[in-house]
C-alpha cells in the first residue's frame, strides 16, 4: 500500500513504450464549464490491485531541485513527439507534487505551477497535444479549487496527471475504467491520449500494393502506418523531404528502412518536383485548429501542386492534435533562433528562420485519425475544446 503521502493508486505505474489507445471511439472535448462541476466529497478510488505496481521513491537529487528546473529540459525538448513530452512532463509535476506538503493552498500552489511552466508554455504549447494538456491541467485546478475536497490540493493535480500517465499502457483490457473514452472532465476516468496505432491501421487499409506514399517530415503516425502497411504485405515505400532545421526525417528513414520499407530521402527544396511520383500524400501536425493546421513551412505549395494533379490527400492525426480555442501559433523559437538557418550570417542579412506554417484546412479536408477517415467539419465536432481554461494563478470568478 502507498504512504499516506501518496495522492494517486495508479499515477507512478513504470512507463512503456507508447501512449496510445486500443479502441478508437468518438471523445467528447467540450465538457461542462469548470464551476458547473459538481463537488466531490474526496477523490475517487480505484480497486486495491492497482496498487502492487505504485513506486513513489523520489530521489534526493530531484527532491533538491525546484520545479522550474526540473521542466527546463523539456521546455527545450524539439525530439519528442507531443504526446511523450506531456507524458515525461506529468511524471516530472506528478513527483514533484508528491514532495509538497498537505498544507500548501490552492492559490500558491497554482502561482507556483504556472511560474514554473512559463518557459515549458513558451516552448511547447504551440503544440496541440501539449495545449490540451496544460488545459487540462488549469482545468482540474479550477475545479478542485471550486469543489473544496477534503483532499489536499496537491493530490487532487496528482490525480489528474496520474490519469495522463496511464496512456502509457497500450493494454487496459483488464481496467475498462482507464481505458474507456475520456469526456474531458477532469479527474474522471479515461485515457487521456489516443493510440497512434489505431491510426496508423485505418490509415494503413487505405493503402493499395506498392504504392508510394509522400511525406514532408518525421511523423510518428505516418511512420506506424507504413510499417502497418508492410506488415501487411502491402510493400510501400516513402518519398521524404530531408526536413530541416533538424533533419528529423533521418530518424524515420532509418527506422522504417530497418522495417524492410524503400525510403527515397531529398532536399526540402526538391519535394515539389517530386510530387508527381506520389501516389498519395501523408501529412503530419503538430496542431489543429479552427480553418488550419501547423505544417512545415511549404506545405501549401506542395499541396496546391497535388490538387493540380489529382494526388490524393490526407491529414494523420489523433484528436488530442486539436488545440483548444481553435487558435493557432507558429513555434516562437523557429524565428527567434536564426542560428538554424545560418549562426554567423554578416550584418544586413535578414534571416527569415521559420520552419513552420499555417496551412487552411480547405487544402486538406480529409483526416485520418483514431477513429477513421472524418472530415475537418466532423474532427472539430467530435473533439475541439471552444473554451479554454485561465491560468492556475488567475482569481476564482
Amino acid at each position: 500500500m502507498p504512504s499516506s503521502g501518496s495522492s494517486s493508486p495508479w499515477s507512478s505505474r513504470a512507463p512503456s513504450e507508447t501512449g496510445e489507445q486500443e479502441r478508437a471511439q468518438p471523445r467528447v472535448r467540450d465538457p461542462q464549464p469548470i464551476e458547473a462541476a459538481q463537488p466531490r466529497a474526496a477523490l475517487p478510488r480505484f480497486p486495491a490491485d492497482w496498487y502492487e505496481s505504485i513506486d513513489l521513491r523520489v530521489t534526493a537529487e530531484r527532491m533538491s531541485a525546484p520545479l522550474a528546473q526540473r521542466l527546463l529540459e523539456l521546455a527545450h525538448d524539439r525530439a519528442s513527439s507531443g504526446g511523450a513530452l506531456v507524458l515525461d512532463t506529468s511524471q516530472t509535476i506528478h513527483d514533484w507534487l508528491l514532495e509538497q506538503p498537505d498544507e500548501l493552498g490552492w492559490n500558491a500552489l497554482g502561482v507556483e505551477l504556472e511560474q514554473a511552466l512559463r518557459e515549458w508554455i513558451g516552448e511547447q504549447a504551440w503544440r496541440g497535444t501539449c495545449a490540451l494538456w496544460l488545459d487540462s491541467l488549469r482545468r482540474a485546478w479550477h475545479w478542485g479549487r471550486a469543489a473544496q475536497l477534503e483532499s489536499p490540493p496537491r493530490n487532487v493535480l496528482a490525480e489528474e496527471l496520474g490519469l495522463w500517465l496511464w496512456a502509457r499502457d497500450e493494454d487496459l483490457a483488464g481496467h475498462p475504467e482507464l481505458d474507456a473514452v475520456w469526456d474531458g472532465v477532469p479527474l474522471s476516468a479515461g485515457r487521456r491520449l489516443p493510440r497512434r496505432r489505431v491510426l496508423a491501421g485505418h490509415a494503413a487499409r487505405t493503402l493499395e500494393q506498392g504504392e508510394t506514399v509522400l511525406a514532408t517530415a518525421f511523423s510518428e503516425s505516418v511512420m506506424l502506418a507504413l510499417e502497418a502497411a508492410q506488415r501487411s504485405g502491402r510493400k510501400p515505400t516513402l518519398l521524404m523531404a530531408e526536413a530541416l532545421p533538424n533533419l528529423d526525417a533521418r530518424r524515420m528513414a532509418r527506422r522504417l528502412a530497418q522495417a524492410g520499407i524503400p525510403v527515397h530521402l531529398c532536399y526540402d527544396s526538391g519535394l515539389l518536383s517530386a510530387v508527381p511520383r506520389a501516389d498519395r500524400i501523408w501529412l503530419s501536425t503538430e496542431g489543429i485548429g479552427v480553418e488550419a493546421f501547423l505544417a512545415r513551412i511549404g506545405t501549401r505549395t506542395l499541396l496546391e501542386e497535388a490538387d493540380r494533379r489529382e494526388i490524393p490527400v490526407a491529414v494523420l492525426a489523433t484528436s488530442d492534435k486539436l488545440v483548444p480555442g481553435g487558435e493557432l501559433a507558429l513555434p516562437a523559437w523557429a524565428s527567434r533562433d536564426t542560428w538554424l538557418l545560418w549562426d554567423d550570417a554578416p550584418e544586413g542579412v535578414q534571416l527569415e528562420s521559420q520552419c513552420f506554417e499555417a496551412v487552411p484546412l480547405d487544402l486538406a479536408p480529409h483526416f485520418i485519425t483514431e477513429v477513421g477517415a472524418e472530415s475537418a467539419a466532423a474532427l472539430h465536432l467530435r473533439g475541439l475544446r471552444l473554451d479554454v481554461a485561465a491560468p492556475c494563478d488567475a482569481p476564482a470568478r
